[in-house]
């Protein structure tokens, strides 16, 4: 009998041993590599460098050779051209439907046209938004319901998990009124100054993917790998998580082919990062034998007819408003310097001065500001376009105009020059920006870059205070003709975008409880028209920056 017992205990093992074997062979074998075509930083150029239409034939080429292709993007197409300024985003979304994108995420960008615009447009897309770093805790509705922490998508019985991740700055270098309730904020994005809150949060994230059966975890991140971007940057979340096979990142418009960095275990993660203005796409390659490589392309040799078709249409729609002129101008406004390094955001440029001019112009007050952030284009020597200026601005910000102290001033100065450094390149990259740096009117100081910042933020990097030594200094105010020294105690009549004085732009907090004369007035761009239409020919003083604004 113990014998019988023993034969039959063999005889069940061999057959839970068989069934075993089955249930794990019949997840079917991938028989082709899985390719991951993928955008970022857009900013409305779907026409410019390799463009939506050549991108669309390359991807529909792929799928005639292989089963499993795919279309991603890592944030901030909604803005930056005239395409999505004019409309609000609406043309965008729709070319963005014509590429059959499968995953995106939520750049800072896609918020420019508030929380309620941005709910609208996401309706309108027929592709899936993921973000896993944002909650909300307000009493309204929430718009990002429907934004999910990942997408998991299937190639051939592969199970490949998109994480999105938005920058935890989007508050900031968005509109942060857009991200609060009663004057507090109810959406965050789990920013902390080290960063281990996005990280703890994008691994817990992980995990559940990892756990509902994913086999490669792609992060589509809209996070940055610059100095500036530190803690909260793409290279830091991946030194501090595990679990991620490749990170593709934008918003600090880099280019990076494919570097690799280990992960809290000391494995090797892909990062890599397509640049901005369709520039290059992104390819990543998982293969069969479980390898992953990325690569860029920057050209095509031809179009889909499709897309280029409905481009077409668009840009005709566009194109009756954009091409009205508005002046001429025998040499270029400038944001960059004589290598293309760009420094609007860590100098003073002739387009700058043009800018914040042309605000003081129109708001009439003593002093105005541009932050720099906010000048996005230069404008060519020649015939001057609604379209020209509209690229210089871009976002469609309402002007604002309200009273502040020469104390007043003297903070917003120094908030805005506390990353710039002595230098502004270094191996080619910009350094020392910030979109908060504040191109003048009306006034010129030097900053002394050897003075560390004093600048104090909050935990959501919001200006509570400045501490120690000032870095800016010699601060004149322009008076009946003459640059004189700034009163502290006096009061200044100040005009900037509503989104700097009101709406605490940046992180800059200084005025946005100040005695307001305007607060959301005409629209930024109606003061470039107005200056050139008041100016009719562009003088030479604005050849070169006028000495405004020193850096020792």
């Amino acid at each position: 009998m113990k014998k019988v017992m023993q034969l039959m205990i063999v005889f069940l093992l061999v057959i839970l041993s068989a069934c075993s074997t089955n249930e794990q062979s019949s997840k079917p074998e991938r028989q082709d590599d899985i390719y991951i075509f993928y955008t970022s930083d857009v900013h409305c150029g779907v026409d410019d460098n390799l463009g939506f239409a050549k991108l669309k034939a390359l991807i529909n080429d792929t799928k005639k050779e292989h089963a499993n292709v795919g279309l991603v993007d890592l944030g901030d197409y909604l803005q930056g051209g005239t395409i999505g300024s004019l409309t609000q985003g609406s043309f965008v979304i729709d070319l963005m439907n014509a590429m059959d994108y499968d995953a995106v995420t939520l750049g800072n960008h896609e918020f420019d046209y508030g929380t309620e615009r941005l709910g609208e447009l996401m309706k309108q897309a027929n592709f899936g938004f993921t973000v896993c770093n944002i909650t909300y805790s307000g009493e309204k509705e929430n718009i990002l319901t429907d934004v999910k922490p990942y997408i998991m998508k299937e190639y051939e019985g592969t199970k490949v998990a998109f994480v999105g991740v938005s920058t935890p700055e989007t508050p900031q270098s968005s509109t942060p009124t857009y991200f609060m309730e009663n004057n507090e904020f109810v959406y965050d994005f789990c920013y902390s100054a080290d960063g281990k809150k996005l990280a703890e949060q994008v691994q817990k994230t992980v995990d559940e993917a990892r756990n509902e059966g994913a086999d490669y975890v792609i992060l589509l991140a809209h996070l940055g790998s610059a100095q500036e971007n530190q803690p909260n940057d793409s290279i830091s979340l991946i030194h501090n998580t595990r679990g991620i096979d490749a990170v593709l990142d934008g918003h600090s418009h880099s280019v990076i082919i494919g570097d690799r960095y280990p992960n809290a275990d000391g494995e090797d993660v892909i990062l890599s990062s397509v640049g901005t203005k369709m520039a290059n796409a992104g390819e990543l390659i998982i293969s069969k034998d479980g390898t992953l490589d990325t690569l860029l392309v920057s050209e095509y040799d031809h179009e889909d007819e499709t897309l280029r078709a409905a481009i077409d249409k668009v840009n005709a729609d566009l194109n009756e408003i954009l091409s009205q002129p508005i002046g001429t101008i025998d040499f270029d406004l400038t944001i960059a310097d004589e290598n293309g390094i760009r420094i609007v955001r860590t100098r003073e440029t002739n387009a700058g001065d043009f800018a914040a001019d042309a605000i003081r112009h129109l708001m009439k007050t003593d002093v105005a500001f541009a932050n720099g952030g906010g000048v996005r284009h230069a404008v060519s020597a020649g015939t001057v376009t609604y379209g020209n200026l509209l690229d210089v601005f871009p976002f469609s910000n309402s002007l604002g105009a309200c009273k502040g102290t020469g104390q007043q001033i003297l903070d917003l100065l120094e908030f805005g020059s506390k990353e710039t450094q002595a230098i502004t390149s270094l191996d080619d990259n910009a350094v020392g920006e910030f979109g908060g740096f504040l191109q003048v009117s009306g006034l010129k100081y030097t900053i002394d870059t050897s003075v560390e910042s004093g600048v104090v933020l909050d935990e959501n990097n919001m200006l509570v205070g400045i501490e120690g030594d000032r870095r800016v200094r010699d601060v004149m105010i322009l008076e009946d003709g003459e640059y004189v020294p700034i009163d502290p105690e006096k009061e200044y009549t100040i005009a900037s975008s509503s989104y700097i004085l009101f709406d605490s732009g940046d992180g800059n907090t200084v005025l946005k409880d100040s005695e307001r004369i305007v607060e959301y007035g005409p629209v930024d761009i109606e003061a470039l028209i107005q200056y050139f239409n008041d100016l009719g020919t562009i003088p030479d003083s604005y050849k070169a920056p006028e000495g405004r604004i020193t850096v020792k």
